[in-house]
């Protein structure tokens, strides 16, 4: 399996979240076992940590409509360029979506399939962590036509499909268990339909909940429904290494 992170910013640089998280997101890599070649890491500007170097792509896979749907325009370039390699399963994801545990694809048992979670609380498909082959350029392609003509991100544009095409997500996707992608929000509800333990947490650190809550507070220090951390200590000691606290 690979690992697929994408950013693109006009400015050619990560803003101040992300320059620390990209760190976040390598260490953690290494640490769990992931091999440099197999983190892959695009952006539009030149970058290199800790034996990862950024594969780059242009300034026009920005999206300058919605920017959430940047991952969409550069995943479709990507395939354009015969990047995805034949048999080969990536698992793209978002920067604040943070991997706790080694991931297998057995456990996965996705079959044709892609690989998506929802929100846990709602059905709502999620795009900040999904698993995906060589063979699904077509959806990705489909996704992008949708959001430009609708001017929606990607996820509003698979809301779309489940009303219009009831079937077409369903079809072409696995919906897999929220510990693959484990936001902040509704823990408790979430808590419990998780398989434990949480393999994927999902949260910008220092945005605030209800308009005073961290999620940093939220994931490390148990300021939640079920009063217990959500991150594992090691996951835990990497933030640290980062001043993330």
């Amino acid at each position: 399996m690979k690992q697929l992170l994408m950013y693109i910013n006009p400015l050619r640089e990560y803003d101040d979240e992300t320059k620390t998280l990209v760190k976040i997101q390598i260490d953690n890599s290494l640490e769990l076992g992931w091999k440099p070649e197999d983190i892959l890491l695009v952006t539009n500007f030149p970058y290199e940590y800790n034996g990862v170097e950024a594969f780059l792509v242009g300034d026009e896979n920005y999206n300058t409509i919605l920017k959430q749907g940047t991952k969409i325009d550069t995943i479709c370039t990507l395939f354009d360029m015969g990047f995805f390699k034949e048999g080969e399963l990536y698992w793209g994801h978002d920067f604040d979506a943070y991997q706790q545990e080694w991931i297998d694809e057995e456990e996965l048992a996705l079959g044709d399939k892609m690989g998506f979670t929802d929100y846990g609380r709602h059905d709502r498909w999620n795009g900040g962590s999904f698993f995906f082959r060589s063979t699904d350029g077509d959806f990705f392609r489909k996704t992008k036509e949708l959001m430009y003509k609708e001017r929606i991100n990607e996820e509003d544009a698979w809301m779309v499909w489940m009303k219009e095409e009831p079937d077409f997500m369903e079809k072409n996707c696995k919906r897999l268990n929220i510990t693959y992608n484990f936001g902040m929000r509704k823990v408790e509800m979430c808590y419990e339909k998780a398989l434990k333990p949480i393999k994927v947490l999902h949260f910008h650190p220092y945005r605030r909940y209800w308009a005073k809550t961290r999620a940093i507070d939220i994931a490390m220090y148990g300021k939640n429904d079920i009063k217990q951390p959500l991150m594992n200590e090691r996951l835990i000691r990497i933030f640290q290494k980062h001043d993330v606290t």
